[in-house]
């Protein structure tokens, strides 16, 4: 783990060693305190693909120039989990305000603004964007937003972060479970929100979204269909299938490429190491074992007994 705390600082020094220390725990950022009091401390760590992060401070402007994003080359999406205070998110033309049990994002990749008025604590969560992206494909529409204030599940969400947070006894192949389950609720959350959100709206970009977040639901179910899909987001099937082809894509064809996907990590995880081939196929939502094989191979160019093999760590 990784400490910061500007109580062991000299008052002076405080806005110079904060500043270091928040560009070093996340991108390179100009954070200003606001007022007299300056205070903060920084715990984090690594777990898996994913960095967490708690900080305590007092009021402060953290700024994310386009000059930074330009040249720092570390494409993490942050997700703000507020359990104190809030912080203002300005992004992409957006502004939205994390208070208390609520959930937001911010993009590296681009400027961004965050600012707290008073004394805050919050978790944030560094998650490679090629993760969120094979869960949900295209995130902007997540930016500057809030989510999970009301959501049922947002509560066992923040104890996973707590868990993976001092999970310093757990092993890779247990981080990797929590890890996992981390990722998987997070996406039912925001399937669930995004659904509501855009219906209600018809904005299109929600709904892409919001569509692939379901489809990401339900992959094991081998009966999933774009009738069914289209049924639960109260939309036609015609319209569902129109907003896919703008990506180039079809429902089928994605459908594929995310069961894939899914079998390939499994095969890849050190905690499906005994798991059955079969079983893996099942729980990707396949339930024809030859047409599993033949489709892997197709995609990934070997088979998946091979697969498996090329990615097992030599001894």
């Amino acid at each position: 783990m990784n400490h910061y705390n500007t109580d062991t600082i000299c008052y002076a020094d405080r806005p110079d060693y904060w500043r270091e220390a928040v560009s070093r725990t996340f991108v390179p950022l100009d954070s200003m305190f606001s007022g007299e009091e300056r205070s903060g401390q920084i715990t984090s760590a690594m777990r898996g693909s994913l960095r967490i992060s708690e900080i305590a401070c007092s009021a402060q402007q953290v700024v994310r120039a386009r000059r930074g994003a330009d040249n720092y080359n570390n494409d993490v999406m942050l997700l703000s989990i507020v359990s104190a205070g809030s912080t203002c998110v300005q992004q992409a033309g957006k502004e939205a305000v994390i208070g208390p049990g609520a959930l937001g994002f911010y993009d590296t990749r681009f400027p961004y603004a965050l600012h707290l008025n008073g004394a805050a604590r919050q978790h944030v969560v560094q998650i490679p964007i090629s993760q969120l992206r094979r869960k949900l494909g295209y995130t902007d529409p997540l930016l500057a937003r809030t989510f999970g204030e009301r959501h049922p599940m947002t509560p066992f969400l923040c104890r996973l972060v707590e868990t993976l947070m001092h999970a310093n006894t757990l092993s890779t192949e247990q981080t990797a479970v929590i890890t996992q389950q981390f990722i998987d609720l997070l996406t039912v959350i925001l399937a669930e929100e995004l659904s509501t959100k855009a219906c209600a709206s018809r904005h299109a970009e929600g709904l892409l979204l919001a569509i692939k977040a379901k489809i990401d639901q339900r992959l094991a179910d081998p009966t999933l269909s774009s009738h069914d899909l289209a049924a639960s987001l109260h939309i036609s099937t015609r319209y569902l299938n129109m907003l896919l082809s703008k990506e180039g894509e079809s429902f089928g064809r994605y459908l594929l490429k995310q069961r894939l996907t899914k079998a390939a990590e499994s095969l890849r995880s050190p905690y499906h190491t005994t798991t059955p081939i079969s079983q893996i196929a099942w729980q990707s939502g396949f339930n024809d074992m030859s047409y599993f094989s033949r489709t892997f191979k197709t995609h990934y160019q070997c088979s998946p007994s091979d697969y498996r093999a090329d990615c097992r760590p030599s001894t």
